[in-house]
């Protein structure tokens, strides 16, 4: 059975031969480890880039890749605003695009589509898709609409209006919305399978449950619907502790709901058990990148463990890892769910 078979019974919440393992997004660690920053990818062939991300993933043994993580901002230039590369990790977002009298402005979303970098990261997606898609799911990523909006009305200002003018915040959303999807277009066009919807924003360390029902979840569904009315998966992952919303991801169109170090696996098994697939909870930073291939083999079974019996489940860290993670404990990630069949044996333990 192939990754892509396996990944897809997971979600139909059909036992699997073995557990299956992914990174999430991971678009950074890729090229960096490859000697690339993401200015730089941007500036290599499409053919060049799938190369880069398929021969990496040769060395991890994931079940999906991501073509075009790490790029999310992306959206904000092509809408006209101004981003900065890092030397390691992801742009950052200048300044909003939604000031002064931004409600009458007409800032046209489809525009993204015309941005050299979105043109270049979907044509590597249908390289990839067209390479490695017969066995691997190939996906890609944004953000969702409450961050992605966020990042275009101003983070803090979205926060506080959330309080003094809700008017304003549905109007940023909308645009959010439009802009988060006409970006993914090209992707879902070049054949991707899995869209993930990244909401750090809307975690519940930031907002509160009902806050997320009323300005989060019916952007995320909004999307969502559209992106499955082309038969392509969504992942959604919320950053932070999301337990007291979990029952609400299933509502969001949700195929797989990836979740923090911050929430317990346990939980989401009993809140999403036969509702959803559920991913994570792998701490990027205090395990991924940290310990030493044994320590996060171990660590990786306890999140079996967390996880309980039952289809459903991917290891997978509970957030985007690190440029500095060494390929070694991804490797020890990977092979960890490799030697583990849900309901079957447990994962193998350390010898002496």
């Amino acid at each position: 059975m192939t990754s892509k078979e396996i990944i897809h019974k997971a979600i139909r919440l059909e036992p699997t031969p073995r557990l299956p393992v992914s990174l999430l997004s991971a678009g950074a660690w890729t090229l960096n480890r490859n000697g690339l920053t993401l200015e730089q990818a941007l500036n290599v062939s499409p053919e060049r880039f799938a190369e880069v991300v398929a021969q990496t993933n040769e060395l991890a043994g994931c079940d999906m890749v991501w073509p075009g993580s790490g790029y999310h901002n992306l959206a904000i230039r092509g809408a006209g605003g101004r981003i900065k590369f890092r030397v390691k990790g992801t742009p950052d977002v200048q300044e909003p695009i939604l000031r002064g009298d931004w409600a009458a402005a007409s800032l046209n979303t489809r525009r993204v589509q015309d941005d050299p970098g979105v043109r270049l990261l979907a044509n590597a997606a249908r390289i990839l898709v067209r390479q490695i898609g017969a066995h691997t799911l190939v996906g890609t990523s944004q953000w969702a609409p409450f961050t992605l909006g966020g990042l275009a009305f101003g983070v803090e200002r979205l926060m506080r209006s959330i309080h003094k003018d809700k008017p304003a915040v549905h109007a940023a959303l909308e645009f959010a919305a439009s802009l988060c999807y006409d970006y993914l277009e090209p992707f879902i066009d070049a054949g991707v399978e899995m869209i993930s919807l990244a909401d750090p924003t809307a975690s519940g360390d930031l907002i509160s449950r009902e806050q997320f029902n009323e300005f989060a979840l019916p952007y995320i569904q909004r999307v969502a619907t559209k992106i499955k009315a082309r038969g392509v998966l969504v992942t959604v992952h919320i950053c932070g502790n999301t337990t007291n919303r979990l029952d609400r991801i299933s509502v969001a169109g949700a195929d797989i709901m990836s979740v923090d170090y911050k929430v317990s696996l346990a939980d989401a098994r009993r809140i999403l058990g036969g509702k959803a697939a559920f991913a994570g909870n792998l701490n990027p930073v205090a395990i991924m990148q940290k310990l030493t291939p044994e320590g996060v083999a171990e660590a990786s079974r306890a999140s079996i463990a967390a996880a309980g019996p039952g289809p459903g489940y991917i290891l997978m860290p509970g957030c985007d890892i690190p440029p500095s993670v060494p390929l070694e404990n991804v490797q020890a990630m990977v092979q960890t769910a490799r030697g583990f069949a849900p309901g079957g044996a447990h994962p193998p333990q350390p010898t002496s």
